[in-house]
């Protein structure tokens, strides 16, 4: 969506974009105000170039699966949808606060800190096991720290690799057999 990707576009005639908060493998992601509903979001958005068809099925397949699981700990997705150029983009619930990452780069947890920042990220990927859903890209950058009415709230993120294990046994995978998918250093 090269041409889209500006702040003060407006995609799928709701959403404003307003700043990108970062880019990863599959594409970008912005801070965005619902016009309709007065709202900031974030929209992910697929990068340009690569395989589009694959890359579009995972898009799609992340949200689907984020959506399915409703659990404090796990970004929540509001929306999926097309831009004018028939490009599938994700709409979440907008997170203020910093990557697990960012905070490790400045120094190690204390104990009460690293068990109040996994047992969430346990019990979301408990629930996610329990309906068949394999994240496979568990990393500090992919736990995002929220600040939420005055703490801080561990959310998931990034179901960009995920295997769902029903569909894959019954209508193909996007993962071909033998194809290791994920961040080496935390596979």
């Amino acid at each position: 969506p090269d041409g889209e990707l500006a702040i003060g576009s407006v995609i799928d005639g709701k959403y404003r974009l307003e700043g990108l908060l970062g880019e990863g493998g599959m594409g970008s992601v912005w801070w965005a105000h619902h016009l309709q509903l007065d709202l900031p979001v974030a929209l992910k958005l697929l990068r340009a170039g690569g395989d589009q068809v694959t890359l579009s099925e995972r898009l799609k397949l992340e949200a689907r699966a984020a959506a399915q699981l409703v659990h404090p700990a796990i970004v929540r997705v509001f929306d999926i949808d097309e831009t004018a150029r028939g490009e599938p983009f994700i709409v979440m619930e907008l997170l203020r606060g910093e990557s697990l990452a960012d905070l490790l780069d400045r120094g190690r947890l204390s104990g009460e800190s690293a068990v109040q920042t996994v047992l969430p990220i346990a019990e979301a990927l408990a629930l996610a096991h329990s309906r068949g859903i394999v994240h496979r890209d568990l990393k500090p950058h992919n736990v995002f720290l929220a600040e939420e009415a005055e703490r801080l709230q561990p959310k998931l993120l990034d179901f960009g690799i995920v295997k769902l294990m029903d569909q894959d046994r019954n209508s193909g995978s996007l993962t071909e057999t033998g194809l290791s998918v994920g961040s080496p250093d935390y596979m």
